[in-house]
């Protein structure tokens, strides 16, 4: 097992056309997707042309750690992706990940996340519930988990000192 870098060494970076072949693998665990047929050998293509989203690796010493994609709407409202390395799961990699998207949709004016995991994905529900995102129910055989950055109107609150 790889000793774990430090906070210093992890680096977040925008997605680049050859982290797709790296970060493919990634996403096709229970409750991932790519899009099928023709569509699948340009995902990567459409990921960055598409504005609205924002694509980020983890990477440190060269070393791809994890990737997250934000799906921004005009409402302020992301939909999350999470995934990190298989060989990274499970040491603390995905709350550093997770922290690094919260920051970039704070960053680009998100005020609520979302994440849409599996009901057959124990360790996914865990994950967000301890990372502060409250179930909202079921969509489509997948919980509805969501985080607000902004107090609840999604607004940034005001402190008078």
């Amino acid at each position: 097992m790889r000793p774990m870098p430090s906070s210093a060494a992890v680096r977040v970076r925008p997605f680049r056309l050859d982290d797709a072949e790296r970060v493919e693998p990634w996403l096709q665990a229970p409750g991932l997707s790519l899009p099928g047929g023709s569509a699948r050998a340009t995902w990567p293509v459409r990921l960055l042309a598409d504005g609205r989203i924002v694509a980020r690796v983890a990477e440190s010493g060269g070393a791809c750690l994890g990737f997250f994609r934000l799906d921004c709407g005009p409402d302020r409202m992301a939909e999350i992706t999470l995934v990190v390395a298989p060989e990274w799961r499970r040491r603390g990699m995905g709350q550093r990940i997770l922290a690094a998207a919260l920051r970039t949709a704070q960053q680009v004016g998100v005020g609520v996340v979302v994440a849409l995991v599996d009901a057959a994905n124990p360790a996914a529900l865990a994950f967000f519930a301890a990372a502060g995102f409250a179930d909202e129910g079921m969509v489509g055989g997948r919980h509805r988990l969501v985080r607000w950055l902004h107090g609840r109107a999604g607004l940034p609150l005001d402190i008078e000192v």
